[in-house]
This record gives structure tokens, sequence and C-alpha cells, in this order.
């Protein structure tokens, strides 16, 4: 495949190389440059043969970007968008969204992770650490989809079945850990409040043993710190720390009221973080977390979390949330700045250990993102790095590229229907809504 006439953006810089060219030899980038390039000039002086039945993009002059990374999800929560609009977390988790996820069937799973991904995909986010339940099928929803993800079987560590529980968990990791090249597999306790030290020292046995990481929430309020300080005389970090599951590759959902010493301990142990500002606005919190954690050196990325606290699965909305939560609880607009947060909406691959994401360059992986810029927002074009932090809209992204394969072309997935997938979120919402009487699935006090 040749990627041509293309404006070849560096995130990491937010420099533009013009007429850019990108040659994909399978799932990987073979060579990049600028410049004219075809059969009679010799594709062969940047890497490999230029074939006859070469697949030829004309970019038309668009910008080409790396795939993003949304570092943290709840999928198959897509139909649950709304649901839960204007209250405290709390009653978000209590009296909606533990209520609605109690109903629903692996079938739901399949469906509404399907339908995230089709947001996802069309807004240019080609990977996804995901965390939920009936991870089986939302294996499956993602297979269809061809979007590269890292899937994670949500579990608790209190309440009904628990030790069942863990051994479905510990069944769907074994059975799925290789069944996919492009979908890896991790654990998913779901947090310090929800599972005891011995829960989590069973899963960090479990985890070793199998050979993957471990993907949980914490110290998503301060009042989960203060809870954690008082029953365990210890931050919910220090707690993970002291159970094995803070380590290097483990993925730590928000950690937004980290203490100085908490991201200390998250930088020296190798754990990665997934920052997601939005779901934290949503509910009125307001903390400096993201100049602080990039101060403390650690490894960070960009999270949707669900749709029902976000709204929206779109990488660049969080990236703009991102930065403007930065300059707004600092009271300083220097800080949340363009250098800062654009890497961050492709960090997450390496963080996921990904070798070379999140680059245009030979070597890299094929994931890829044209976007239009022949629109009124993207224009007239004087800070590309501006326009694609704050302007951009998800209309912008035209084609996506995953693997090597194209997966959206003109905005829309190449073999799903998106009609059928909206009829069946549809369908499924109305159910579950029906069943707003009944008790959550857990209960959240922090």
């Amino acid at each position: 495949m040749l990627i041509r006439n293309a404006s070849i953006v560096d995130l990491s810089q937010g420099t533009v190389t013009d007429d850019g060219f990108c040659y994909v030899d399978g799932s990987t980038i073979a060579s990049v440059g600028s410049g004219s390039i075809g059969k009679s000039h010799g594709h062969g002086r940047h890497g490999g043969a230029f074939r006859d039945n070469e697949e030829i993009i004309d970019a038309d002059g668009a910008y080409l970007i790396p795939g993003l990374v949304n570092l943290h999800a709840h999928t198959a929560m897509a139909p649950l968008r709304g649901t839960a609009e204007d209250v405290t977390p709390e009653d978000w988790f209590n009296r909606h969204v533990w209520i609605f996820e109690k109903n629903l069937t692996p079938q739901d799973v399949y469906w509404g992770t399907l339908l995230g991904a089709l947001e996802m995909l069309t807004s240019g986010v080609t990977c996804v650490a995901d965390h939920y339940f009936h991870m089986d099928h939302a294996f499956r929803a993602f297979q269809r989809s061809g979007m590269r993800a890292n899937i994670a079987q949500a579990v608790f560590g209190v309440g009904d079945d628990t030790e069942q529980k863990l051994q479905d968990a510990i069944a769907f990791t074994e059975e799925y850990h290789h069944a996919d090249p492009r979908i890896t597999v991790s654990f998913g306790p779901h947090s310090p409040y929800l599972c005891p030290p011995e829960f989590l020292r069973k899963i960090v046995k479990e985890a070793e043993r199998i050979g993957v990481r471990m993907h949980t929430h914490v110290s998503e309020t301060a009042k989960q710190v203060a809870q954690s300080i008082a029953h365990n005389g210890k931050t919910p970090v220090a707690v993970l720390k002291d159970t094995g599951v803070l380590r290097g590759g483990s993925l730590l959902a928000h950690a937004y009221h980290a203490t100085d010493e908490d991201m200390t301990l998250i930088r020296e142990s190798g754990a990665v973080v997934a920052h997601c500002p939005t779901t934290y606005m949503r509910f009125g919190d307001m903390t400096d977390f993201l100049p602080r954690a990039q101060k403390t050196g650690l490894v960070l990325g960009l999270g949707s979390d669900g749709a029902a606290s976000n709204s929206t699965m779109s990488l660049f909305r969080t990236a703009r949330d991102a930065a403007l939560l930065a300059k707004l609880a600092t009271g300083n607009p220097e800080e949340g700045s363009l250098g800062s947060v654009l890497p961050l909406l492709t960090s997450g691959g390496r963080a996921l250990g990904l070798p070379n994401y999140g680059e245009v360059r030979p070597g890299a992986p094929a994931d890829l993102v044209l976007i239009r810029k022949n629109t009124p927002a993207m224009n007239p074009g004087y800070s590309v790095a501006a326009d694609l932090l704050y302007a951009i809209q998800e209309h912008n992204v035209d084609t996506v590229i995953v693997d090597g394969k194209i997966v959206v072309k003109h905005g829309r997935h190449v073999s799903i229907d998106h009609k059928t997938v909206y009829d069946k979120n549809r369908e499924l919402v109305e159910r579950i809504a029906q069943h707003t009487s009944d008790s959550p699935m857990q209960v959240f006090n922090g």
C-alpha cells in the first residue's frame, strides 16, 4: 500500500512534512519520505519493490498521523450514553450505571462494543485498552471491527460468587491470551476498594503464571484515598504496591488523586497511568494531576473511560479536555501545552508494550489515520498542532488503517453496516432501562 501526497504530522514535535509518502508492506511501515515516488522512479531505493498491483491512496494533501490510542475504556458502555447525567459519582454508580450493567447480556456487550469500536475507529482511534464484562463477546466485536485492542475481564473481590468469577476470568485469560495477534489480554481486578488485598494477591499470581499485565482502577476520588488510609493505613496506590499489582506494565486507570508519594511509587514501579479528564470534569472534580504527573515523569496516556461518564469515545476531545483542565486547575495557561498533550494521543501504544507505536516511520505498525484539512474548522491551518488539539471534528477523519488494512474509508467502516449496529443498541438500551427498580451490582461509596 502506498499513501502519497500527504502532509505527514509528527505529533511529538508538532512538525509537518508536506508532499509526503508512506509505503506500507504488510502490517508494517516500510518507508517514509517526501517528494515524487512511483514506479518510474524506483520505490526500491526507499526499501522494497513497488508491485504492479499496489494499492495506492492519494491523500490529496490530507494530514497523515499515527493511529490514536485510548488507554482506558469501557467500550460496551456506548449504549449507556446519556443514562446518568448531572449526578454525583455515588448516584452515577448506585442509582444508574450499576443497575443498567447488571441487566446487560453477553450479546448486549457484543453490540455495545461494536458501537464503541465504530465510534473510536471513525474518530481516528486504532487501539484501545478495554476493561469490562463478558469479554469473550467483546473479543468477537473487536475482531470484526478490525481494531487493535488489549482486553481485560473485570472482576470484583467482594459480593456474590467471587471465587467463581475469578476462575471465569482466569479461564477467559488463558483461552484468549494468544487467540489473535491483534488482540491481547490482561487481568482486570476492578480496584483496591472492591478487591481485598488477598484477592489482589491471587490475581497477581495468576497474571505471573499466564504472563499477562493487569489493568485496574485506582484513586479515582479523594474520598477513596481517605477511606483507604482510614481502613488500611495507606493509600490505594500503596495497597497496589504491597499486593504486587503495582509493577512494570500494569495499567492504572485514573490515579487522579494520587499523592506525590504515590506518583513516585508509580514511576519507580514502571506502571503506566491512563488519564481520563472528561470523567473528572463531568463530576465537578478538578485537580492538577496532569502537570504533576508529567513533572514526576510518569508514563501516561489518555483514556475516554466509558460513554456513560464521557458521552464520547473521541480521543481528540479527551486531549482537548486534558489541556483545558490542566490550565484551569493550575490557573496557568502555560500548562497543558500543545507539546505536552498532543503526544499523549498515541503514547498509550508504547505504554501497552507495542514497539514504535505512535510514529509514522519505518518499522512502526501500519496503524494510520488520514485527516481531511479542507474543512472550515481546519483552516487557515496556521498551527497544525493547535488545529489537531482544539479545532478538529470527528468528520475530519477520512481514512483509518489498522495493521496495514483499511477499516474506515470516507468516514464509514468498510465492512460493518452502521445502521444495524445503531438499531441493535437502541433496542438493548430500551430493554435494560425497564429494570430501574433493581439493586446495583455493587455498591460505590467513594
